[in-house]
């Protein structure tokens, strides 16, 4: 089909020519006819329609079975309610989509809670009631040289719509010890927790003008360290979870109006024992004793929200356990005394400060004194990632919009935002806190996109926060 052949080559002389040919034409286009015609309707047609009366005839309502039905199931829509009151499913939608300023991060105010320059009152923490209407701030001396016997207080300020807190408290709750810690009910606005460097976990019932008194939930060997409302569940009682230096973490049942308490579980973590704890002295005032046998001294804990009955606890001397509150190991014979502890985390090498669970993923994160933030798979025992910082994080809070991004917060005016998912900085947005004092405690307020942060000098200053930072 195919062959080879060859053949001679042939040339040939290039010529080029000099002579440009030119030539001329005219162009004209023919005109241009414009036309137009009406166009109409071929037919246009009308309808009516009428109905026709019917009449109406009584109905026979047995009221009795009616009222018999509302009283059965009213209980549990009004549970039903509960549950969804506050919730957030329309927090990210914004009508406005252009970019303005209100996009910016800004201070709103700045006010001194304390009432007066005394350098030794601190904010030792703050939280915002359930419709992000009233902000209640903890007071606490700074120093304590043993027992605590300072008259503090709380201090309830009220948001008003521009953003800012009312110049003066609304309500003032005395107490006979400094704050450590307080919580608002996640579903009760009125409902106020708090612990004390006295020991003691108290209620406040806010709905009344004229309470001043709370109600005593128990009283630990130490000073407390947290408190904290586990969301009841249909047909549940209302649980509060308190844990506390001397190594016990007490749920109590509160019901009747959160007047009658009633202890429902005793935890006590006997994975090993810190050294410090058996040879304290007992309290300056020699009247009440330390635990005979304390466990370990208990910093912070945070419950899993994907696994309601698992929660994470953070030790003074640096350990992470994962514990249950189903767990039914008994210790030392004593059937109200259980350990929780199901499994054990890499440990800091510095005293555990604060620990969050995410809320969206099997993750949590924790901070301590040895100046690192690690991110822990709630089913691995060695974490993650680690992040180093340059001074030590007393606090970790979740933000809102993408909730995958952590503020950090600690033993300096600094404030800074990592993503849970590759630990790496965010730094869209930029947080200058005004004052030079290290930070206590931030809260944010989800209903108004705002926070508050107190620091160590009975400061307080409200920022503009917008979510769609992140």
């Amino acid at each position: 089909m195919f062959s080879t052949k060859s053949f001679d080559v042939v040339s040939f002389n290039s010529e080029l020519s000099t002579v440009k040919s030119e030539a001329s034409a005219n162009v004209q286009t023919t005109d241009i006819v414009h036309t137009s015609n009406d166009t109409q309707t071929a037919e246009t047609r009308t309808v009516g329609i009428q109905t026709s009366n019917e009449q109406k005839t009584n109905v026979d309502v047995n009221y009795d079975k009616l009222a018999e039905f509302l009283k059965r199931v009213t209980p549990g829509i009004l549970e039903a309610l509960d549950e969804a009151y506050g919730i957030n499913a329309f927090d990210d939608y914004d009508p406005d989509v252009t970019d303005g300023s209100s996009a910016n991060v800004k201070l709103l105010q700045k006010i001194n809670a304390s009432g007066q320059s005394n350098t030794q009152i601190k904010v030792s923490d703050l939280s915002w009631s359930n419709v992000g209407g009233t902000l209640a701030v903890g007071l606490g001396h700074t120093y304590h040289e043993a027992w605590c016997d300072h008259l503090s207080a709380i201090h309830l300020y009220n948001l008003t719509t521009e953003d800012n807190l009312t110049d003066t408290p609304i309500k003032t709750l005395e107490t006979n010890g400094c704050v450590t810690t307080l919580c608002y009910h996640p579903t009760e606005p009125s409902i106020l927790a708090i612990g004390s460097s006295n020991w003691d976990v108290s209620v406040w019932n806010l709905r009344n003008d004229d309470s001043i008194t709370p109600t005593h939930v128990c009283t630990h060997n130490d000073c407390v360290s947290q408190v904290w409302w586990r969301p009841r569940s249909v047909n549940d009682v209302t649980l509060l979870v308190s844990s506390s230096k001397d190594g016990y973490v007490l749920i109590h049942k509160l019901s009747a109006n959160f007047t009658t308490v009633q202890l429902h579980k005793r935890f006590k973590i006997v994975k090993e024992r810190n050294p410090v704890e058996s040879v304290r002295p007992r309290s300056a005032g020699g009247t009440r004793e330390r635990a005979a046998e304390a466990g370990l001294c208990i910093t912070s804990f945070d419950f899993s929200p994907k696994h309601p009955s698992i929660f994470v606890v953070g030790t003074l001397c640096g350990g992470i356990y994962k514990c249950s509150l189903d767990s039914v190991t008994p210790i030392e014979g004593d059937a109200t005394l259980v350990d929780p502890v199901i499994d054990e985390y890499e440990r800091h090498g510095g005293s555990v400060t604060c620990i969050k669970c995410s809320p969206l993923r099997n993750l949590f994160v924790s901070g301590a004194t040895d100046k690192e933030i690690r991110i822990y798979n709630l089913d691995e025992h060695i974490s993650q990632q680690t992040v180093s910082v340059d001074n030590t994080v007393v606090g970790l809070t979740w933000m809102i919009g993408n909730q995958d991004v952590f503020a950090a917060y600690g033993a300096d005016a600094f404030i800074k935002f990592y993503n849970v998912t590759d630990s790496k900085a965010v730094t869209c947005a930029n947080f200058n806190v005004t004052g030079k004092d290290s930070i206590g405690c931030l809260r944010i307020n989800s209903k108004r996109d705002i926070l508050a942060v107190g620091d160590v000098r009975g400061n307080i200053e409200i920022w503009k926060f917008p979510r769609n930072l992140f």
